[in-house]
């Protein structure tokens, strides 16, 4: 079965697992820093950290948002949308 995908709602994808798993890859990408040789581990280096993967968070729920809007105004002025093959077990 052939299924195309119209239009995302944007409650969806912020009302979701999405954004915390976003955040958890972040906050691992940030604590990475913790093995560079010139980092002075305190508590402001570690607050630092976890400011910089709530701001990435941010920057991609905000970009995925935007990316979404253009789907769904694309969406709606008849250009195809993505195509998903779906089968049975």
């Amino acid at each position: 079965m052939k299924v195309e995908i119209k239009k995302i709602g944007i409650s969806s994808l912020l009302f979701s697992v999405f954004p915390l798993a976003v955040f958890v890859v972040m906050l691992v990408s940030a604590f990475m820093e913790v093995f560079n040789p010139e980092a002075s581990i305190n508590m402001a280096y570690v607050m630092g950290l976890i400011m910089r993967a709530i701001q990435g968070t941010l920057l991609v729920l905000v970009s995925s948002v935007f990316f979404l809007l253009a789907y769904n105004l694309l969406c709606a002025v008849g250009i195809r949308g993505v195509r998903v093959e779906l089968e049975d077990k």
